[in-house]
This record gives structure tokens, sequence and C-alpha cells, in this order.
């Protein structure tokens, strides 16, 4: 599998699995903050965000920043797994 991703899949691949794990999240804020970060990276390496997203980012980036998220919430027992899925807005 070739290395690096877009912004648009590790989107994708993050709010489907908070999704999968019984969470809603509006796709913008999600979009707007991995965009954030990206250029974070980027300007730490010294390089642009397609660098970052070529050459750094993992095609399951996404999905395991989000498994690390739901992880976080149900150790903290913000989210019921038995309960009805939770809603994150910005």
């Amino acid at each position: 599998m070739p290395e690096g991703t877009t912004l648009a899949r590790l989107v994708d691949e993050f709010v489907v699995t908070l999704h999968q794990g019984g969470i809603a999240i509006d796709r913008q804020i999600v979009e707007q903050e991995m965009r954030d970060r990206i250029a974070d990276i980027a300007e730490r390496l010294r390089a642009d965000p397609d660098t970052v997203l070529r050459d750094h980012a993992s095609h399951s980036w996404g999905r395991r920043m989000a498994t690390d998220v739901i992880a976080q919430i149900q150790n903290q027992r913000l989210l019921d797994p038995a309960g009805p899925p939770a809603q994150i807005a910005g």
C-alpha cells in the first residue's frame, strides 16, 4: 500500500470509526482540527501539509486516532457502551 493519504480520507476514517463506536461528531470540526494539526506538524518538520500527508500520514492514521479517542472516553467513563450514541458538538 502506498504511503500517505489525504485530509478527506483521514477525516472519513475518523468520523466513521467514531460512529461505529457510538459517537456522532461534526465532520467540519474534525476536518478543521486535523488541518490545524497537520499544519503544526508541517511547521515542525519545515515542510508543507501535502508533504506531511504524503510522507508521514499512513492510510489508517484517522482510524487509529478515533480508536484512541473512544478508548479515552470509555476509560474516563464518559460513554456508556450500552447507552445511546453520544453527540460531540463544537
